[in-house]
């Protein structure tokens, strides 16, 4: 599911929760472990027990730049911060554990925590349609199961006989999700068809429909969309050309990394799923919101006799009021969607493998990240595409200004709210820089594991927590473009390259605080699982700093100097 965000309107039903020294030494780092070692392998379990975690004491020197010290599986903690020569100062506090209440305090008396003016215009976002995302979350449950018999029924592979500008097809948009009855539908036309396109998984097929009353016609002046954007939209996701290294289109980016989005073999594993034809198909159709892009919606992989609402059809679903108004973003949105396409096939339906949504969305959102620079887009860093750099400071735009506002939220706990896209975008980004970006992506696709567990699979890292703790350290050190490559990194102060099967992918860099706001700052938050609370102690610090952190139930706090 991708999310447009135009002006941001939230609805939680849930939880609402100065330079250092001229001496460098970036290979300097050491993590502290409480007496009891707890192992985060949980693979997303809502909380672990609180007797594994213990009080600690601790004296840390700190007598290098950009160094970073964890102190793993601790409860409240007194600390000393021993400074040779000035320095910054930040915590990151992780918690392992839903609402825990945590709390910080400082000898420091210089700096003072101040609320963040709001000087950028928040974009409008929109909770994912209720029924994709209820549906998403269990169609698992849907899978494996004895087929359903239905004599009067019979799934048709429609692309042999689809003519452009000629066939009608009726879509259902809409279901209810207790029956899966249809509740919407919408009248469309064929208005692109392309036949046996190669690809390196065999020849495809793209049909591409448009809503009859989207579509400008001598017919009808008032539609949204012409024949030009059709032909448009063919072309980025699907181009009829002889290139035979597979690199010019969404399709080809995509899929070389992921897998092919369907094939024979489903039908055969669940005689409820559609038989494969070789073809995707786009629907386009007004949405009636700017703040929704599109989505792709499992329901229409099933047979309509097991799943009454499908369309039977491997596709996806386009806003026509956006396409619009912003043609790239919905380009990076068909990139989004179909890594959701791919994940429901790939280990949904072939590896029977139930992933959390926060994994599936991060996939999907790295995605675009990497495929940002091929798209000519500016993407998730809202940097101009052929600058490497992390850009320049006062920057509105893009998933970060957002993350950094609402950077204490769980990465984990999904709480359908626009906010999850900011948290896991940021993460998603941090691990393509540093874990060898499509490789990564393509390692998490083919796990065996589900979630937590694919990850650490994919990456190498043996615990989870340990890549919450670097992955705050990379934020807070996301200003600096030198750092060594043992730190968690984000700014490179330029592109780096990433491969996958012959393709390369270019990632620029980023820097946070070159964003408004920029990360926010907190001494008392009320933390989830999986969630880093940030805190800056203070600038150009030296001496001794008493630092007092109460997390009651148990987590990890990582301290960093600038």
């Amino acid at each position: 599911m991708k999310i447009y965000n135009h002006f941001l309107i939230i609805v939680l039903s849930f939880l609402i929760v100065g330079c250092g020294g001229n001496v460098s030494n970036d290979n300097y780092s050491r993590t502290y472990t409480s007496e009891i070692i707890n192992s985060s392998d949980n693979n997303d379990k809502v909380d672990g027990s609180s007797s594994n975690y213990s009080k600690t004491q601790k004296v840390i020197t700190i007598d290098s730049n950009n160094q970073i010290d964890i102190i793993s599986n601790v409860t409240s903690s007194k600390i000393v911060l021993d400074i040779a020569s000035p320095k910054d100062i930040y915590l990151v506090v992780t918690s392992h554990f839903n609402n825990q209440d945590i709390s910080i305090k400082s000898s420091n008396k210089n700096y003072r925590l101040t609320n963040i003016e709001k000087e950028f215009t928040k974009d409008r976002g929109h909770k994912l349609p209720i029924n994709v995302l209820k549906f998403r979350e269990n169609v698992h449950n849907l899978l494996h199961k004895n087929p359903i018999k239905n004599s009067f029924h019979k799934y048709k592979k429609t692309t042999d006989n689809t003519i452009e500008g000629v066939s009608k097809f009726t879509f259902c948009t809409d279901m209810d999700n207790y029956s899966n009855e249809c509740t919407q539908e919408v009248s469309a036309t064929a208005r692109k068809v392309l036949k046996n396109i190669p690809t390196k998984w065999g020849d495809k097929n793209l049909i591409i429909w448009v809503a009859d009353d989207e579509y400008i016609s001598n017919n009808n002046y008032f539609g949204t969309i012409n024949q030009n954007m059709v032909d448009s939209l063919a072309e980025h996701f699907l181009q009829n050309s002889d290139n035979s290294h597979f690199d010019d289109d969404i399709y080809d980016w995509v899929s070389n990394i992921y897998g092919q989005e369907w094939g024979s073999d489903a039908n055969e594993i669940d005689y409820n799923l559609i038989p494969n034809n070789d073809t995707i198909e786009i629907l386009i159709y007004n949405m009636h919101t700017d703040g929704l892009a599109g989505y792709f919606w499992p329901k229409d992989n099933f047979i309509k006799s097991y799943v009454p609402a499908s369309n039977e059809k491997i596709m996806f679903y386009v806003n026509s009021q956006l396409y619009s108004n912003n043609e790239k973003e919905t380009f990076s949105t068909l990139a989004h969607e179909f890594q959701h396409m791919i994940h429901f096939y790939q280990r949904t339906v072939k590896l029977d493998i139930q992933d959390p949504i926060w994994f599936d969305e991060m996939m999907s959102e790295a995605t675009e990240d990497l495929l940002a620079v091929k798209l000519k887009y500016k993407g998730p860093r809202n940097v101009p595409y052929n600058d490497g750099s992390a850009g320049n400071p006062g920057n509105t735009g893009g998933r970060y200004p957002y993350f950094n506002e609402y950077n204490y939220f769980s990465l984990t706990n999904w709480y359908d709210s626009i906010i999850n896209y900011y948290i896991v975008s940021s993460f998603g980004a941090y691990l393509i820089r540093n874990y060898d970006g499509a490789k990564l992506l393509h390692k998490m696709m083919y796990s065996e594991y589900s979630g937590k567990k694919a990850l650490l699979d994919a990456s190498g890292v043996k615990d989870f927590n340990s890549l919450l703790n670097k992955w705050g350290a990379g934020v807070i050190l996301s200003d600096k473009d030198n750092l060594d490559s043992s730190k968690p990194r984000y700014n490179f102060g330029d592109f780096i390259v990433s491969s996958y099967g012959n393709i390369y992918y270019k990632i620029g860099s980023i820097n946070f605080f070159n964003y408004i706001p920029s990360p926010v700052f907190k001494a008392n938050e009320t933390l989830d699982k999986d969630a880093n609370l940030y805190y800056k102690v203070g600038e150009n610090l030296y001496g001794k700093i008493n630092l007092n952190i109460s997390l009651p139930k148990g987590g990890d706090i990582t301290i960093i100097a600038k």
